[in-house]
């Protein structure tokens, strides 16, 4: 199998001819639109087929498709001849390669070849890594909010920087950038270790946005953090963790190629768990900035107005259903967007669930459903398990029960994928009152950790066992 590594030239650079050139099992050679150079490439022949791509399609029992793309390492291999070249040409022609996205090709050498390889190209583009499927409504009501100082935007500009760099693999950028907005905000000018950590500890912002990360990133996808990142396994006190951030910011900032402490541009992997790390804190200190103002109820009235007055606007009705032979509630709702999306319906649920605790229906409301009101199409449905059914109204268990598992599917790359938190529940009886809370701390959980998540399934589950709470989806209609 031969694989490919194509890197975008990002400036113009005029090229009279190219032809292939071959030493061994690479080869290099250019692609050109007329005489203007477009692409870079490095090829390896005789490469094994256990590195071309393997795709596994969905299964009945929920298992969703995948896709295995191999080749990393002939990427890094090919962006460090490419380096080497470049820095040779540069003497005489400035040629801007984009090493942040390329193509990966996968051509097969034989016959015999070409049904094990089912996928011929991939592109992980950079630029769209950061995607998001997002509502208007969060963009609109932004524009509405009020205006923010010079300092805030100076800094939250180190932060995007950050994650654009992280995004692209350049993980010591991104923690510089990270860092640089932690001293702006944070720091006064100061760049004295020991004064930063002092002024930082003064900070609960930041001091609650580093606890909380210790907490929740004991692991990276189900791995121990290495020994070379140790917050976790050393430095006892708050203090000492930050000192560690800031010693690991003094030596990314200067460099010596004499130094045994000196990094390498080309080879930044050993800190991207350093990266994952402070853009959790930064991240969560700009989220709560932006949650906060873009639901602020001046951003909401503002928007909703405009909204309103220029047609732009949803109406759906939410019934509910309740076990006691009493009356039950049917909300009409306005939403300012045209589009159904699964942001709305979470919405929906959370002002039916403030709706029913208001009117004191929500221990024993065990059902939710919503059409939109011009077509009658289901919106949603929220149902509550049998036990809730039962004459007990609740589960009860002889020990604490300790955690809920919510389990959720949402949309993200264009794929449907799953993902699972637990809930602390330091109670041995669950109530249907309780089990709602649980499900709004949930929701607002994922919302916290990514405000753009789109969930199109929810269940929550008693432990790590199947034994199902309530379940919660949106109806066909919903596609984003």
């Amino acid at each position: 199998m031969i694989i490919t590594v194509a890197f975008d030239v990002k400036n113009h650079v005029e090229v009279l001819e190219s032809w292939p050139i071959i030493k061994g099992d690479v080869t290099f050679f250019l692609e050109r639109s007329e005489n203007v150079l477009k692409k870079v490439c490095i090829a390896f022949s005789n490469v094994s087929l256990e590195f071309a791509p393997t795709f596994s399609p969905s299964e009945p029992d929920g298992k969703l498709a995948n896709i295995e793309v191999g080749g990393s390492g002939y990427s890094g291999s090919a962006r460090r001849l490419l380096m080497n070249w470049q820095t040779i040409i540069s003497g005489l022609q400035v040629i801007e390669v984009d090493y942040d996205s390329y193509e990966l090709r996968f051509n097969p050498e034989s016959f015999a070849e070409e049904s094990k390889i089912p996928i011929k190209s991939f592109q992980p583009h950079s630029d769209k890594s950061l995607n998001r499927v997002t509502d208007f409504e969060q963009i609109g009501r932004a524009f509405c909010a009020g205006i923010v100082s010079e300092d805030r935007i100076e800094s939250t500009s180190h932060y995007r920087e950050g994650r654009l760099a992280f995004a692209a693999g350049r993980y010591v950028d991104s923690y510089n950038n990270m860092f640089l907005f932690l001293e702006s905000r944070f720091c006064d000018g100061k760049t004295n270790a020991n004064h930063q950590a002092d002024l930082l500890l003064k900070h609960s912002a930041f001091v609650e946005s580093l606890e909380k990360a210790l907490v929740e990133l004991p692991e990276i996808n189900g791995q121990t953090w290495s020994e070379k990142f140790d917050l976790f396994q050393s430095s006892p006190t708050i203090r000492d963790k930050i000192k560690k951030l800031i010693h690991l910011r003094g030596n990314l900032r200067h460099h010596s190629l004499k130094s045994p402490l000196r990094w390498d541009p080309n080879e930044q992997d050993e800190y991207r768990e350093a990266a994952i790390f402070i853009g959790a804190i930064v991240g969560d200190i700009v989220i709560a900035e932006s949650l906060a103002e873009i639901y602020s109820p001046d951003a909401l009235k503002e928007f909703r107005s405009i909204s309103i007055s220029t047609g732009f606007e949803t109406k759906l009705t939410l019934s509910t259903h309740r076990l006691e032979k009493a009356p039950t509630l049917e909300l009409a709702m306005s939403y300012p967007t045209t589009v159904i999306s699964s942001n709305l319906c979470l919405n929906a649920v959370r002002s039916g669930i403030e709706a029913c605790e208001k009117e004191g229906q929500l221990a024993d409301t065990v059902r939710f459903g919503a059409i939109q009101a011009s077509n009658n199409l289901e919106l949603f449905s929220l149902d509550f398990d049998i036990w809730a059914y039962t004459s007990a109204r609740a589960i009860e268990m002889e020990e604490e029960i300790g955690n809920i598992r919510c389990s959720f599917e949402h949309l993200g790359a264009g794929f449907m994928q799953r993902h699972s938190f637990t809930i602390p529940v330091r109670s041995k009886r669950l109530t249907i009152k309780r089990a709602w809370q649980v499900f709004k701390a949930s929701v607002d959980h994922i919302e916290r950790k990514d405000p753009t998540t789109r969930v199109m399934s929810l269940k929550l589950y008693l432990r790590d066992s199947e034994k199902v709470i309530l379940s919660y989806r949106v109806g066909a209609s919903v596609k984003h």
